[in-house]
């Protein structure tokens, strides 16, 4: 097939907007993994669109044509669509950016590998994702839509403390703050609205624990977890994600799994790769968010994972999805936000 591989980030999607550096620096090695890991297949015809001030490394190599698309990002997109059999996209769902782009290659007849519109709509809505958990049974935590007119005393005293506060369509830790004590949430939400203000704001009851995700791999019905990872997550009145570590072993790995099958299952349209973030309590697995896309933890699996997890995408797209007794994981992996550096304990050969 000829495969656009888009990050949008990279790809300039943001236009003139200010962009985290931890952001870009997800978006840069997301995007270099999963070329390399597509090259190594020597099936495809890739190409990719990137803006040279975010991404400027990056070169024409046989299999793979490097597109510049400065000041013409939409324009540059459509016409790489049009000419492509399928398209595999990596771009935050803040905004609806991620369902936007994923909508027009559908118009477009072309593939999409991975989630389809309507599951990514779903997904990127946090309030959605809320009520679709909430249904099935499925561990999540309280949450409330924050509203201008809302009293900041009557929002703790529903959840009680920690309060989280983050954007309904937020991707990662990015703009998520926590009130720890009555006297704070007023200016935590305050915080918030300048951080993101054209944003719908939630609330969340805080969840004690350790921060994981799960890293699967479904066909839209069927899924088959791939690696619990560990997520470094800090901070005392803004959280901020700094990496993570693959894999992770802790004594509830066996229920996280099973909490992200149960994820797939109350989602409709997640399809490919899927990441889902949790908290490991004491007793329980509780699911904070779902990532209808590749995560930054992609970059962790794909050295720990003796098989090729690009080739292992497609095939869950074409719904074929291995045995999971030939998922093979050998060493671990360490990656920071701070850098594109990982550094593994055995990798695939």
């Amino acid at each position: 097939m000829k495969i656009v591989v888009h990050e949008s980030i990279t790809a300039g999607g943001l236009g003139e907007s200010s962009i985290p550096p931890t952001l870009l620096a997800e978006g840069r090695m997301m995007l270099e993994a999963l070329l390399a890991d597509l090259l190594d297949l020597q099936e495809h015809r890739l190409t990719v669109q990137v803006d040279r001030r975010y991404c400027p490394q990056l070169r024409t190599c046989p299999g793979l044509q490097v597109v510049n698309s400065r000041n013409s990002y939409s324009q540059c997109f459509r016409q790489m669509v049009d000419e492509a059999d399928a398209a595999f996209l990596i771009a935050p769902e803040t905004g609806g950016r991620l369902e936007a782009i994923t909508a027009m290659v559908e118009d477009c007849g072309k593939l999409v590998i991975g989630s389809s519109a309507a599951g990514i709509k779903a997904a990127g809505n946090k309030m959605q994702t809320y009520r679709l958990l909430k249904a099935r049974g499925i561990p999540t935590p309280r949450t409330l839509r924050l509203r201008p007119a809302d009293d900041p005393a009557s929002v703790g005293r529903r959840l009680d403390y920690p309060v989280v506060v983050k954007p309904i369509d937020g991707v990662g830790c990015h703009s998520v703050f926590i009130a720890r004590r009555q006297s704070e949430l007023e200016r935590t939400i305050a915080a918030a609205r300048q951080k993101a203000p054209d944003t719908t704001l939630l609330a969340q009851a805080y969840i004690d624990g350790v921060h994981a995700s799960v890293s699967l791999l479904t066909d839209g019905s069927r899924s088959l977890p791939l690696t619990l990872n560990l997520q470094e997550i800090r901070g005392r009145s803004r959280l901020r994600y700094h990496g993570g570590c693959v894999p992770f072993d802790h004594p509830l790995r066996a229920l996280a799994f099973r909490r992200a099958e149960e994820v797939i299952q109350a989602i409709p349209g997640l399809k490919g790769y899927v990441g889902i973030d949790l908290v490991l309590t004491d007793h329980d697995a509780v699911v904070i968010d779902v990532n209808p896309r590749l995560t930054t933890s992609y970059v962790g699996v794909r050295k720990v994972l003796r098989q090729n997890p690009a080739a292992l995408i497609l095939d869950a797209v074409a719904g074929k999805l291995p045995d999971p007794a030939a998922i093979q994981l050998v060493g671990s992996a360490r990656f920071t936000t701070r850098s594109c550096d990982v550094r593994a304990l055995g990798s695939r050969q």
